[in-house]
C-alpha cells in the first residue's frame, strides 16, 4: 500500500502569496521564496513533508519556479521520496481584475509522480490558469484561482485540478482554502482540502493550516507551517 502512496503524492501547494498558484508572474527581477513543512500521515503511517520553493522575475512576461520537495516516513525505513520541478509561467491575457496564465516545464521524482508505471522518472507538466483579484468594499485583499494541470512520465499520467479562495479577514491576517482533485493511472484518484492562516509581517509571511484527504484511495491528514518572503 505505501509503495502506491508515490502515485498519490503530488506538488503541495501550502499558504502562499497569490502568484504562487494561478496566473500571476513576477514583476522583473523580483523574486519570492518559501519554505514549507508538513507533518501528516499517511494511511496511519507518519511522515514529515519539506519543501522549498522559489518564484523569479526572469522578464516582464515570464517567470521562472523552481521546487525541491522530499518526504521521510518516520517509522518506515525505505520509503523516503524526493522530487524537483522546474517551470516558465506567462500571463497570457487580461481584463480588469481577472487573467489568464500559462506553465510548463519539467517535473521529476518520486514525491511528484510516484514510483509505479514509471511516474518516479523525468517528465512534463502543462498548466492553464485562471483567477482574479481585487480588494472589497469594506477595503480587504481577496484572490481567488482555478488551475487545470497535466503531468505525463511515459506511460503514466495525471490529470489534476487546483482551486483556491484567499481574503484578508483582518489587517494583514489573510485566510485561504484550497481543494485539491487528481484522476490518472494507478494510484492516483485524489480529494484534499486544505485551511490556512497566514499573517503579513511586512514583505515575510507566517503561515499555518491543516490538510484533509476526504475522497481517494489513501487517508491522509497532517498540519503544516511555512514562511514565505518577497523580495
Amino acid at each position: 500500500m505505501l509503495r502506491g502512496y508515490g502515485c498519490f503524492v503530488v506538488w503541495v501547494c501550502a499558504v502562499m502569496e497569490v502568484a504562487e498558484a494561478g496566473p500571476w508572474t513576477r514583476d522583473k527581477g523580483g523574486s519570492y521564496w518559501q519554505a514549507a513543512v508538513l507533518g501528516q500521515t499517511i494511511d496511519g503511517e507518519p511522515a514529515v513533508r519539506g519543501e522549498l520553493y522559489s518564484e523569479y522575475g526572469v522578464t516582464e512576461d515570464w517567470t521562472l519556479n523552481a521546487q525541491l520537495e522530499g518526504v521521510t516516513f518516520t517509522e518506515i525505513d525505505g520509503f523516503d521520496q524526493f522530487a524537483y520541478r522546474v517551470t516558465g509561467r506567462r500571463q497570457l491575457w487580461q481584463r480588469g481584475i481577472w487573467r489568464v496564465g500559462f506553465e510548463g516545464g519539467i517535473v521529476g521524482g518520486e514525491a511528484i509522480g510516484g514510483t509505479i508505471g514509471g511516474c518516479d522518472t523525468i517528465g512534463g507538466e502543462a498548466r492553464l490558469s485562471f483567477g482574479g483579484g481585487g480588494r472589497s468594499e469594506r477595503g480587504r485583499d481577496w484572490f481567488t484561482f482555478i488551475d487545470g494541470i497535466v503531468r505525463e512520465h511515459g506511460n503514466c499520467r495525471r490529470q489534476r485540478v487546483e482551486a483556491g479562495y484567499g481574503q484578508e479577514v483582518f489587517k494583514n491576517w489573510f485566510t485561504v482554502n484550497k481543494v485539491f482533485l487528481e484522476e490518472g493511472t494507478g494510484d492516483a484518484r485524489s480529494a484534499k482540502l486544505e485551511t490556512v492562516l497566514s499573517r503579513r509581517f511586512g514583505s515575510t509571511n507566517i503561515s499555518f493550516g491543516y490538510r484533509q484527504e476526504f475522497g481517494g484511495r489513501f487517508e491522509e491528514r497532517g498540519v503544516l507551517i511555512s514562511i514565505e518572503r518577497r523580495f
